[in-house]
């Protein structure tokens, strides 16, 4: 089995932070905890067990944070037992190639996309805690916890890999490879929107244009046409793509100023410091990085929300005056889980699925660049020398 593995070591993770304010090349060198190996895969880790051999696999945001070191030393996760080797990969879709004899939902042959990747009850093989129980995996309490069954091994960044049966989902025939690799970063999306589906004539902000971004506004015109979404993007190559999935307006000129017009705020200004009194309803900030945070929450009107996102994995500073002032609320998003949607519970993996069946999604335009697995190092030097006109790249497996 080939696969690319993250080293989880303080040493070589402190190395490639200080040498890459020298030169970029660092992340690319053999001194990166990234490692494309080979390993033993000579049988199923137990009768839970599936195989499945991959056909592609997209690069998303968080693959990025370990093959860039971005990982701070002051954040929550700190705390929390660090695995020795972090599989990369888990925007796929593969075939089942075997399977052990405990399990009955899957056959040699199917279609899979990975669906849970997090450290969950279910993937540990203990008793499922009570956000598991409600199928909110990305919310586990026992994310700390050891576990009982094997790590698993390989993940969508290899020719193969093991997973248990829990953790995979399968595919139907009508949806092509290209949208299957996309049912995890639209999951994503999807989730991000249900924590905040706009009313009728509510005005919408989408910070960034990127692969969630563009999800988030698909989604937002798929489950309420009635609300306005603007978007603030400084890339121009991606305007057109978010007008197509939907959007109203693209913001242009200095921040605050284009949220004040599109929102009739009133700006407040002194010296370098900004406030806005009137401004979004909603905003769903996909990008999480620099001052965006201390940002937008002077962008919305009081009582408005804040849908998180984007991330970054290092400790900021923020004004949290707006937030009890303005009477503002904060949402944090993490992947995926189980939805309440119009009165019935569903996974956003198989809401995802089901729309992309129906036909409701653009799916073509997502995926901009292709590269062989071996050739792994140079999607990543794409993503962090040139990003402006990727919004998806992946790579092939077989």
């Amino acid at each position: 089995m080939k696969t690319i593995i993250f080293e989880g070591k303080i040493l070589k993770i402190g190395t490639i932070q200080l040498l890459s304010k020298i030169s970029k090349k660092f992340y690319h060198s053999k001194v990166s905890p990234i490692k494309y190996l080979k390993i033993k895969d000579d049988k199923l880790p137990n009768e839970n067990y599936i195989k499945v051999k991959n056909i592609e696999s997209g690069i998303c945001g968080s693959d990025m944070t370990f093959y860039t070191c971005k990982q701070g030393p002051s954040t929550a996760f700190l705390p929390m037992p660090a695995s020795k080797i972090t599989y990369l990969g888990h925007e796929t879709v593969g075939v089942v190639e075997e399977i052990g004899s405990n399990v009955k939902n899957f056959k040699v042959g199917d279609r899979v996309t990975m669906n849970k990747y997090m450290a969950c009850c279910d993937l540990k093989g203990i008793e499922p805690c009570k956000e598991c129980k409600e199928g909110n995996y990305a919310d586990c309490r026992n994310y700390g916890e050891e576990g009982t069954v094997k790590q698993i091994v390989g993940a969508g960044f290899g020719d193969y890999y093991y997973a248990p049966s829990g953790q995979l989902l399968k595919v139907p025939a009508k949806l092509t490879n290209d949208q299957a690799v996309l049912i995890e970063p639209f999951a994503v999306s999807l989730h991000a929107v249900l924590k905040r589906v706009p009313k009728d004539n509510e005005k919408v902000l989408v910070v960034g244009a990127g692969m969630i971004g563009l999800g988030v506004i698909q989604f937002l015109k798929v489950l309420n046409p009635n609300c306005k979404v603007y978007v603030m993007e400084k890339n121009p190559n991606k305007f057109e793509f978010a007008k197509k999935l939907g959007a109203d307006e693209i913001l242009q000129g200095e921040n605050y100023e284009a949220v004040a017009k599109a929102t009739n705020g009133k700006l407040y200004k002194k010296g370098n410091n900004t406030m806005i009194m009137g401004g979004f309803d909603v905003i769903y900030d996909t990008v999480g990085k620099g001052t965006l945070f201390n940002d937008t929450l002077r962008w919305l009107r009081a009582q408005g929300t804040l849908v998180k996102v984007g991330y970054q994995m290092t400790k900021t500073k923020f004004d949290e005056t707006p937030i009890w002032w303005q009477g503002l609320n904060v949402v944090g998003v993490d992947s995926h889980g189980m939805e309440n949607y119009q009165g019935k519970k569903i996974s956003t993996f198989q809401m995802v699925i089901d729309l992309m069946e129906e036909g409701k999604l653009i799916t073509d335009g997502f995926i901009t660049h292709r590269f062989k697995l071996d050739d792994y190092k140079k999607a990543f030097k794409l993503l962090i020398e040139n990003p402006k006109d990727v919004i998806k790249v992946v790579l092939d497996c077989e």
